[in-house]
C-alpha cells in the first residue's frame, strides 16, 4: 500500500476546548459550561485526553448534565468532531498498520507544537524509566536532569513519579535518595551511564 499524505488536520487539545469554554482545569482535565444545554454549571462539561482506537491522543467532551451529543458540542464550539482528534480520523484508519512508537510518551512529544529541550529531555527521561528502570537508577547524569526538571517544575516531578510507579520503583525512597546523592555533590555528573 503507497503511503498516504497526513490531511491538513488542527486538533484542538483538551487545553485548546477549555480556553474556548473559559474551562477550568481540574487535575488533568478541565471542567466547562456545557455550549449546548446552557446552565448555571460550570463543571457541567469534562474535557479530557484519551486515546483513539489506534492509540493515538484525543479529546473527550462529555456533559454530565443533560449527556448532550458530541456533535452538537463541537457545533457549538465552532469546530467539527475530527478536531478533537490528534491524528485525522479517515488518516488514522487508513494509516493503522503503519510503524509507530507504541509508547505514549513518544507519542507525546511527536505532538508537541515546538517542544523545548527540557520538554524532550523530560519525556525521554519518563521513557527511559519506564523501559528501562536500571537506567534512572545508575545513570547519574540523567538523574542530575531529572532532580533539576523536578526542582524547577511541579508538573514535571508528578510526570517522573508516574513513570517510576510505572516501573515499580518505591517513589519515595528514590527521591530522597536522589535527594541526598544530589546534597551531598555525587550528582557532579561525572558518572558515566551504564
Amino acid at each position: 500500500m503507497a503511503a498516504q499524505s497526513p490531511p491538513d488536520h488542527r486538533w484542538y487539545t483538551p487545553a485548546d476546548c477549555a480556553a474556548l469554554l473559559v474551562g477550568v482545569k481540574h487535575g488533568t482535565s478541565w471542567r466547562a459550561p456545557c455550549p449546548v444545554h446552557g446552565g448555571d454549571s460550570t463543571t457541567a462539561l469534562s474535557i479530557r485526553e484519551v486515546t483513539d482506537r489506534y492509540g493515538h491522543p484525543k479529546t473527550s467532551l462529555h456533559c454530565f448534565a443533560h449527556d448532550c451529543a458530541i456533535e452538537d458540542i463541537c457545533a457549538a464550539m465552532g469546530i467539527e468532531v475530527a478536531n478533537l482528534y490528534s491524528i485525522q480520523p479517515d488518516y488514522a484508519h487508513a494509516t493503522r498498520y503503519a510503524p509507530r512508537a507504541r509508547s505514549p510518551r513518544i507519542d507525546k512529544l511527536k505532538h508537541m507544537e515546538d517542544p523545548t529541550p527540557d520538554d524532550i529531555a523530560q519525556i525521554l527521561l519518563e521513557e527511559m524509566i519506564v523501559s528501562d528502570p536500571t537506567f534512572i537508577q545508575e545513570c547519574q547524569p540523567a538523574r542530575n536532569k531529572m532532580w533539576e526538571l523536578a526542582q524547577s517544575d511541579p508538573r514535571a516531578r508528578e510526570a517522573f513519579t508516574v513513570a517510576l510507579r510505572s516501573a515499580r520503583i518505591n517513589t519515595a525512597r528514590f527521591w530522597d535518595t536522589l535527594a541526598t546523592s544530589i546534597r551531598e555533590g555525587q550528582g557532579d555528573g561525572t558518572t558515566s551511564c551504564p
